[in-house]
């Protein structure tokens, strides 16, 4: 998109700026930052719009931007998305320190930030802890994490359920699993969080947060927890019970649940059996018929399972092992429309099993990317 000068003037001279700004807005990024060298009036119009959704990657572009946030207010407030990811290329650890201590000050200025993603690698650094117990007042999105540190447990527990309780306006919540170290208890506060409907957290945190709305849920389960056990799944999954609207096309994925699957799955059927879709991460599990047979004894008190997604660190699938599979499992729940099993898709077309191309069937099942 370009503009003469004659132009832009006659558009600004015929359109009032809120016209203008909902022109830019439709624009892609490109034509917006390219219109934002127009003119004066253009850059004034336009830098807020670049600034609404803000990505990063840890490295000089955090400074740039700390340094642009700090220095205009108005800027810092346009600011409505922010996320920060690890950086690619080599950079040092000192420099890392720096630039967590111009990422903790520029967000903090951020005051109308609605979505904030910080991967959690960063928070090994201890300057970028402290984010954890500042308050965001318009927040909805969230994912955030925190490397096993020197920090007492109690330490720890406290400052994520202090952010949680500070922040009940949560509708999309990430908390990655090293934020809490094995065998670690879950919170002793109540977190009431009623506006969230997106969950990913390790399981021993979801039964001390209330969310009446939830519709999905990524739970991740400790495999070198020894002090896992039946009675533990249960009440987790007794906690998500009291959660799920039973309305509601609930999907649940379970991370790294090998050594647990079958009690997992059990457990899920009897207390959410209006589950709709089911995804299963395993990582160095038995053998494929070993996977199988624990879902054929659990999926048949699903009432309404549509989709079920199984991957598999280590597996490949002959073609003939697929269809097996596919039959067993089909038989099991006969109300599965769709099935993914490691990297292969399938689909039930007037009663018969077909191939079904992979990059849809996320889509198919409601387990596209949790955007922030």
């Amino acid at each position: 998109m370009l503009l003469t000068g004659r132009a832009h003037k006659a558009i600004s001279q015929w359109l009032p700026n809120e016209i203008i700004t909902e022109i830019v807005q439709a624009a892609p990024r490109s034509d917006q930052a390219s219109l934002c060298r127009v003119s004066k009036l253009f850059r004034d119009l336009c830098r807020p719009i670049l600034y609404r959704v803000v990505d990063l990657e840890a490295n000089a572009s955090v400074a740039d931007f700390g340094d642009t946030v700090l220095s205009n207010a108005a800027l810092a407030g346009s600011v409505r998305s922010y996320s920060v990811d690890y950086p690619r290329a080599d950079i040092s650890d000192d420099a890392l320190e720096r630039l967590c201590l111009i990422l903790v000050d520029s967000t903090k200025a951020l005051v109308r930030l609605e979505a904030l993603s910080i991967n959690y690698m960063l928070f090994i650094y201890t300057q970028l802890q402290t984010l954890l117990r500042w308050t965001f007042p318009h927040l909805v999105r969230c994912s955030l994490g925190t490397m096993d540190s020197d920090w007492r447990d109690t330490e720890q527990q406290d400052m994520l359920a202090s952010f949680l309780i500070r922040h009940p306006g949560l509708e999309n919540l990430r908390i990655p699993t090293c934020l809490y170290a094995p065998g670690r208890s879950s919170p002793s506060v109540r977190i009431p969080l009623l506006r969230l409907q997106q969950l990913e957290c390790p399981s021993k945190i979801l039964p001390s947060i209330v969310a009446p709305r939830m519709k999905r849920v990524k739970l991740y389960w400790d495999a070198f927890d020894d002090d896992l056990d039946v009675g533990e799944i249960e009440n987790t999954f007794v906690a998500l019970k009291a959660m799920i609207p039973s309305d509601v096309p609930f999907i649940c994925s379970n991370d790294n649940c090998t050594e647990n699957l079958s009690t997992v799955v059990d457990s899920l059927s009897r207390n959410l059996p209006h589950t709709r879709t089911l995804q299963l991460y395993l990582y160095n599990c038995p053998l494929w018929d070993w996977v199988i047979s624990n879902l054929k004894d659990c999926l048949p008190r699903f009432m309404g399972l549509a989709f079920l997604s199984v991957h598999c660190s280590w597996v490949e699938l002959s073609t003939r092992e697929e269809e097996e599979g596919i039959n067993v499992l089909s038989d099991a729940c006969p109300t599965l429309e769709a099935c993914r099993l490691h990297q292969c898709a399938w689909r039930k077309v007037d009663g018969m099993w077909e191939m079904y191309p992979l990059t849809d069937f996320d889509a198919l099942a409601g387990l596209e990317s949790w955007a922030l």
